[in-house]
């Protein structure tokens, strides 16, 4: 799960983009000091790390990004 810290004129283009991730189930818009949740699948570690790297990274506006792999969802919609 990334938390990204966007300058808020990049808001809207940064969530408009990860919504087109394939890897991305999830992407909102949030209050507080990271303004942008995504939730994102993928086949390891690895993988991961090349996706923020590679694709998260890059977009422009974005001043921080944290992350926290979910090792087991409890409950969920699915």
């Amino acid at each position: 799960m990334p938390w990204l810290s966007v300058e808020p004129a990049a808001l809207e283009t940064v969530g408009n983009a990860l919504a087109q991730h394939p890897e991305v189930g999830y992407a909102a818009a949030a209050t507080g000091p990271t303004n942008l949740y995504a939730s994102v699948a993928g086949p390891g570690a690895a993988a991961l790390y090349t996706y923020l790297t590679r694709r998260i990274a890059p977009l422009p506006g974005i001043r921080l990004m944290e992350t926290a792999p979910v090792l087991r969802n409890i409950k969920g919609i699915y």
